[in-house]
């Protein structure tokens, strides 16, 4: 547990795969939350970013999710730049965001926690592409 770090490649290639499941995306944020979440090193390795495009959408997202518009506030994104893996937390209508994002494939998920229908809620989402209709499971 919480042995990202101890290899980049592999621990993100895993999180993408699971993350790239058709349905089952609780299996990209547990393994998110388990190999990633608690590791000192992959804090330390990533560099704080602004990223406003990226704050801009997971808003987007929130209040498709939540059936309303909503703002994001407090967000802290961080960049493993040599990965092109972002990740970070903000909060929104007094839940908590939690999210990753690979660069390489333009594609996210956005953890709310917790959800309008339960524990939580979980969105699969592009910039650059089709922000009408994200997937929400």
């Amino acid at each position: 547990m919480n042995s990202a770090s101890q290899n980049f490649p592999l621990h993100l290639a895993t999180l993408r795969e699971r993350m790239l499941h058709p349905t089952d995306f609780e299996k990209a944020v547990h393994y998110f939350l388990e190999e990633f979440a608690g590791d000192p090193a992959f804090v330390r390795a990533s560099e704080v970013d602004t990223m406003p495009h990226l704050v801009a959408v997971l808003g987007h997202v929130a209040s498709k999710a939540i059936g309303r518009r909503v703002e994001v506030a407090g967000a802290l994104v961080s960049h493993l730049r040599e990965h092109r893996f972002i990740h970070g937390n903000a909060q929104v209508d007094g839940r908590i965001v939690l999210f990753f994002y690979f660069l390489e494939g333009d594609t996210g998920m956005m953890m709310l926690i917790p959800g309008v229908r339960g524990e939580g809620e979980v969105a699969r989402f592009h910039l650059t592409g089709g922000l009408a209709d994200p997937q929400l499971n």
